[in-house]
């Protein structure tokens, strides 16, 4: 058994806290594990990082181990009062917010890019995902645990089934490695599916420059939302320009893609020239 299992039931049982299923409080209690989280990361001695939902704080004190200033993001009150009681006097910082609502600059008084790291919640992966490529000019890297499925697809290249448009926009971005698989076992309470450990680099400039990303994104969501049709069939639609079936065949003719291919077999490059065309 873990030793930081009886820590953990500890903490919650002086917090008179059960870990919230709604906001996916699952603690990483493995020491092995939390050490190869923070070591993932290619810091200094006293670099400041930014950890997302620091629970109880395992995490954290191994941060903190290794010479770091930690400035934390835990949207529970709870763990927020405790963790600032824990770590008090050290180069700590807790700021009782979600997450999905800070701006690095104005809310955290960022202005250079900084390292990121977190057991994230499973339940909001995909928006915290979207969080870092909004506020990506002030982040370096990021190192994250999610589900493994979720790392499957994220980290999945053309023609693989499990591949989502979330891969599709975090690549545009930044190169995204699976670095690491986590048995279910290391966390408590134990969840229902494994877990992996991901390592996120931002690029300095998108692989591609894109004149509206956010039509770029909903194009692609789209063929990935009726991912059992071609893409002709689910890119047609005749509300939207550019998007009758006449007009995408000419797209498609042009970008030498054949429209009978779905979603998940064009390459990013693929996916650019293609919306180029039909914006």
């Amino acid at each position: 058994m873990p030793a930081l299992i009886q820590e953990a039931k500890s903490c919650l049982a002086g917090l008179s806290a059960c870990a919230r299923k709604k906001l996916g409080q699952n603690f990483m209690i493995r020491e092995n594990e939390l050490a190869f989280m923070a070591d993932s990361m290619r810091w200094s001695e006293g670099e400041s990082v930014l950890e997302i939902g620091p629970g109880l704080g395992f995490l954290t004190r191994a941060l903190i181990q290794r010479k770091l200033k930690v400035m934390a993001v835990e949207k529970d009150r709870r763990y927020a009062g405790f963790l600032e009681d824990y770590f008090r006097g050290q180069a700590f910082r807790v700021f009782e917010q979600d997450i999905l609502e800070i701006d690095l600059e104005k809310n955290l008084g960022i202005t250079s890019p900084i390292r990121v790291i977190g057991n994230i919640p499973y339940a909001i992966t995909s928006p915290i995902l979207q969080w870092l490529i909004r506020q990506r000019k002030l982040i370096r890297e990021a190192v994250l645990t999610t589900q493994w499925e979720v790392a499957d697809r994220l980290t999945a290249g053309p023609c693989v089934k499990s591949r989502g448009s979330l891969s599709i926009f975090v690549q545009l971005y930044a190169n995204i490695k699976l670095i690491k698989k986590i048995s279910s076992t290391s966390f408590y309470p134990i969840p229902k599916v494994d877990s992996a450990v991901i390592k996120i680099e931002f690029l300095e400039q998108p692989r591609f420059e894109i004149r509206d990303e956010e039509n770029f994104f909903k194009l692609v969501r789209r063929a990935f939302q009726k991912r059992r049709k071609t893409l002709l069939n689910a890119l047609a639609d005749e509300r939207l320009k550019n998007c009758s079936k006449p007009a995408l065949m000419k797209a498609f003719e042009k970008a030498a893609i054949d429209p009978r291919r779905r979603g998940e077999t064009l390459t990013l490059e693929e996916w650019v020239r293609l919306y180029r065309l039909i914006a």
